[in-house]
Parts: structure tokens; C-alpha cells; sequence
């Protein structure tokens, strides 16, 4: 009798190559609900006519270590259903005139805003890299990526301030070309001085360190609004999409009122990283989210979790303590924790999310399912929100990170966080004007 882990292996290898034309006796087959996707994007080699990618003998063997890792996640036949993984269609062994298997990634896609880049919806972050968290192995860090990848988190973020973070990550790309990758241009000095020749000059350094002719995302940061040369400088970078340099523009930690310029000034912007989770809700209580989602641009959440602090790490426990505040991103989200309310509000909020994630392991909707995935849901949930970001560190919370989009909250899940949410005391204000000092 062949476990069910051997028997998904052995479906998903025969089903690639022929000789499997019936699985009904093998598992239900059952796709996530999912936004808009697509299965390839402009800069992502093609093999035939059609833009399908051909899927070889070593994309069937990526597929079964991606279903073991659900496997391994708690999804089964018993909870609902087994997603099969294959990235694209397959057309290997097929015979003449027959149609090609199409099947759903294990994290799904979506289109940022009104663009042309799909992403996955879980993305994998890499300030880590830029030091502020320990020491790091190259070599270790290229494995993360490799990892995360072949379990379906095919999108990656970096910055050109997050210290050799675009330089590793090309390292990886050469071996991973069909990854996307997303990187940054930050401005925080000189910025009266920055023109059209330094823009070029950055974004052509950039490219050269992740090994790509294009570069998917550039997600634009400004210090000062006082110095109101933004508009300017995103206006560069706009004729370098013109030019094919870059496919789209995103906006890091910027305002709604700024957003609002940059479309009214004809900027295409499809994107804006925010910080965003159940301790802080500015991107929602400013309105952003709900102009975004009228108006083509898309959210990318990071701090989900808050470094931890959403996690049963610190359910029924006492505050991070300043020795536990040993990273730069913890001591980024303690603060958040603490602007958000008492710490007895902050537990609140765990023991809500903790019994949501046991009412949806309970009910066979997802096995394994913890809080930390609730805060995540929670986040993905949010009207514009298109993708979360994880900090990578090591590999250990890969198949917890998949869980997350395996299920769905009820009305009334929601409802119960939101209660909690409600009675916050901040952060107050706009997308990161506590950072930049504006209150």
C-alpha cells in the first residue's frame, strides 16, 4: 500500500510524462481560491509559439518536492483537498493533437495593479541581508532562495541599500532565471542633486548585480518630503520603462497624498509597500487601500507578523524584553507592538487569532493551520493587498508560509479580529510619517 506522500510523487512524475490517464483513485484534486493569475510574465523565456513553458523532466521532480512540502504543510485529502503544483502547462510527452495538463501553483499569483507583472502573493524578503540581523553564509542564503522557490514563492524583494542583497540574489538568478525579482531605488541624500544620468546609472547597476536585461519591479523610496523633487526623479525612471529597462514602477513607504501625485503627474505606478498587519492599519484607517483599489495600484504588506510578535512566540507571555530585541526588523515592530496599544491589548489579539486558527484546524479546513497563518490571511484579505512579504532567514517556515493560502477566514473570523483591531490606539497617521518624523 503506497503512502499518500508515495503515491502524490508517483502521480505527479507519471502524469508529467505519460501513462497516467485516470487519477481518480489517487486524490481529490482541488485548486485555492485565487485572484487574477498568469502563468508567465514579459521577461520569462518562452518555448514555443503559444508563450507556454515547456516543463522538463526536472520541473516534474521541483512539482513532487512542492506537493511534499504541502503534504508536509497538513494538506490532505481529509482537510479538503491536495493542490497539484506544476508551474506552467505541461507539454512534454504529450501526444500530437491531445490538450496540455493545466494546473495551479501551490502560492498563488496576481497581477500588481494595472501592469503587466504578475507576482506570488507570498514574497520572499531580503533585508536580512543587509545586515542589522546577524551574521549570514552566501552560500546558505542562495539556498533560502533556491528553497522558497521550488516550494512556489517564485518572487523575491530586495533593495540597492540592502548591503550585497541584489548581488547574491543574481547569483541565484543565473540558475533560476524564470524568479522574480524586485529591488529598490532609494533616495536619502542629495536629493536636490539626483538627475537623469545618476537614475541610469543606478538602475543599469542594478541590473548588472541581479543578472537581468529588465528589471520586473523597481519600488521607488524618498526621505524627505520637504525636498519635493519625487515627481522629478519618478519621472525619471519612467523613461527608463519607456526604454524597456525596467518593466514596472512601484513606491516604497509612501503617503496617499503622494500616491496621488504620482498618478496625477502620469507616473505608472501599479505598486506600493507599506508597512501593514493587525497592529498597524495605517495603509487602511488613511484610506489608502480603498483609492488603491480603485485606481490600479496594489499593496505589498511587510511586517505581517511582526517579526514574531504575531506568533504563538509570544502568546500568554510577557513583552520583548530589550535583550530579545536583538535585530533591527524586532526592534522596528516591538515599537509598532507598543504604539498599537498595552501589551495586555496585544495578547488579546493572540488568543483571538490563536483560537481562529484552531476553530480552522478543527474544522478539517486546513491541518496545522497557527496563528501566525491568520495574521497573514488577515493581511492578504485586505482590500488592494496583492502580496505579503516574509523575511528570510532560513528555510524553517517554509511549509507554514504555504499554509496560508489553503484556507480562508469566515465573515465572522474576520469580524472577531477586526473587533480586537478596533481598539487600538495607533500608529497614528499616514504610511510611515511616524519614520519620517512628519508626526
Amino acid at each position: 500500500m503506497l503512502s499518500p506522500l508515495s503515491k502524490i510523487i508517483f502521480l505527479v512524475v507519471a502524469y508529467q510524462f505519460g501513462g497516467l490517464s485516470d487519477v481518480s483513485g489517487f486524490c481529490h484534486i482541488k485548486s485555492p481560491i485565487q485572484p487574477k493569475t498568469t502563468l508567465s510574465n514579459s521577461f520569462t523565456p518562452l518555448d514555443n509559439e503559444n508563450g507556454e513553458v515547456a516543463v522538463t523532466r526536472r520541473d516534474a521532480l521541483v512539482t513532487a518536492a512542492r506537493t511534499a512540502a504541502l503534504l508536509s504543510a497538513g494538506w490532505s485529502a481529509t482537510s479538503g483537498g491536495l493542490i497539484i503544483p506544476p508551474i506552467a502547462y505541461a507539454t512534454e510527452d504529450i501526444e500530437a493533437g491531445a490538450s496540455p495538463i493545466k494546473t495551479k501553483p501551490t502560492v498563488p499569483t496576481v497581477q500588481l495593479g494595472d501592469g503587466t507583472l504578475s507576482v506570488s502573493r507570498t514574497i520572499q524578503g531580503y533585508w536580512q541581508l543587509a545586515g542589522g540581523h546577524g551574521r549570514y553564509d552566501e552560500n546558505d542564503a542562495i539556498q533560502n532562495m533556491k528553497a522558497h522557490y521550488d516550494a512556489g514563492i517564485t518572487t523575491l524583494d530586495t533593495a540597492d541599500i540592502y548591503g550585497p542583497s541584489e548581488l547574491v540574489m543574481g547569483k541565484f538568478l543565473k540558475s533560476e532565471p524564470n524568479a522574480i525579482p524586485c529591488t529598490k531605488f532609494c533616495c536619502f541624500r542629495y536629493l536636490e542633486d539626483i538627475d537623469k544620468q545618476e537614475v541610469r546609472i543606478r538602475i543599469n547597476r542594478a541590473r548588472e548585480r541581479l543578472q537581468t536585461k529588465k528589471l520586473p519591479l523597481v519600488q521607488f523610496f524618498w526621505s524627505n518630503y520637504n525636498v519635493k523633487r519625487y515627481i522629478d526623479v519618478a519621472l525619471m525612471l519612467t523613461e527608463l520603462k519607456e526604454e524597456g529597462l525596467i518593466q514596472e514602477i512601484g513606491l516604497t513607504n509612501f503617503d496617499l497624498k503622494r500616491l496621488k501625485e504620482f498618478k496625477a503627474a502620469g507616473v505608472p505606478v501599479v505598486s506600493n509597500q507599506v508597512q501593514l498587519s493587525a497592529i498597524d492599519q495605517r495603509p487602511v484607517q488613511s484610506g489608502m487601500a480603498n483609492w488603491c483599489a480603485n485606481n490600479g495600484v496594489s499593496l505589498i504588506a511587510f511586517g505581517t507578523v511582526g517579526s514574531g510578535i504575531l506568533s504563538e512566540r509570544y502568546l500568554g507571555q510577557p513583552a520583548p524584553t530589550q535583550e530579545q530585541k536583538d535585530t533591527a526588523s524586532m526592534r522596528m515592530y516591538s515599537a509598532t507592538a507598543s504604539r498599537f496599544g498595552d501589551w495586555k491589548l496585544v495578547q488579546e489579539l493572540l488568543k483571538t487569532m490563536d483560537a481562529i486558527a484552531s476553530d480552522v484546524r478543527s474544522s478539517g479546513r486546513c491541518a496545522d493551520v497557527n496563528l501566525s497563518n491568520v495574521a497573514q490571511r488577515y493581511v492578504l484579505d485586505t482590500k488592494a493587498v496583492a502580496s505579503v512579504l516574509i523575511g528570510v532567514r532560513n528555510q524553517d517556515h517554509i511549509a507554514e508560509n504555504i499554509r496560508t493560502h489553503l484556507f480562508e477566514l469566515t465573515a465572522a473570523e474576520r469580524d472577531a479580529i477586526d473587533a480586537v483591531v478596533a481598539k487600538r490606539k495607533g500608529p497614528k497617521g499616514d504610511v510611515w510619517d511616524i519614520e519620517r518624523g512628519v508626526i
